[in-house]
């Protein structure tokens, strides 16, 4: 008898955390607008920087990133703001919010202090960028067991590994890449699940 309610009682705290994890997920999913925004951020960032310096990646307007970056979090806040009012967070999602605020705060002004100071060149720029964002994208996708975004972790700490080696072309190229596949089709994924589920949670209403 004492093993059954055991046995029962481990049974409803694994689905208490597996539904967690899902719900920690759906919320991630809800929030793919975002990855988008700041994937179309880093290419104008990318794009300004080199405006009048030829088809290279990376250009010495100083300004670009910063400001471009600021732009995004203005944006990002004030969406969020409206999307996420009155909505209750889990303890998964605050531990997920948590992660990414904490990589927002230490990029910007460590950012703009490296660009401000003339310190830091584009290769430095791409591996630590590409690092931190493989440190919040890993935390999230080991939480919410989400291979997806494993993966995306995977390819942005490959990014951050080939910017300490590569030429500036290949920096070019594999930032861009990682971009697209991290925050474009990533953000696009998620959207499509929510819109999937959104119709689903319609049709059986």
């Amino acid at each position: 008898m004492t093993s059954n309610l055991e046995n029962q009682e481990l049974k409803e705290r694994l689905e208490l955390i597996e539904g967690m994890l899902t719900e920690g997920r759906r919320r991630t999913e809800s929030w793919g607008w975002v990855f988008v925004l700041w994937g179309v951020a880093y290419y104008v960032a990318a794009l300004w920087s080199t405006w009048g310096h030829g088809v290279a990646a990376f250009g010495r307007n100083g300004l670009a990133w910063p400001v471009t970056m600021l732009a995004a979090v203005a944006l990002t806040l004030g969406i969020g703001f409206r999307k996420g009012k009155g909505r209750p967070g889990t303890t998964v999602s605050r531990a997920i919010a948590s992660v990414w605020n904490a990589m927002g705060i230490a990029m910007l002004p460590l950012f703009l202090a490296l660009s401000l100071a003339g310190r830091m060149d584009e290769h430095s720029f791409v591996a630590i960028l590409a690092a931190m964002l493989g440190i919040a994208n890993g935390a999230s996708g080991m939480i919410l067991k989400w291979k997806m975004q494993i993966g995306c972790a995977v390819v942005w700490w490959t990014a951050s590994v080939v910017a300490c080696f590569g030429s500036r072309s290949q920096l070019a190229v594999v930032f861009f890449a990682a971009i697209f596949l991290c925050q474009i089709v990533f953000g696009i994924y998620a959207m499509i699940n929510e819109s999937r589920r959104r119709v689903q949670g319609a049709a059986h209403a």
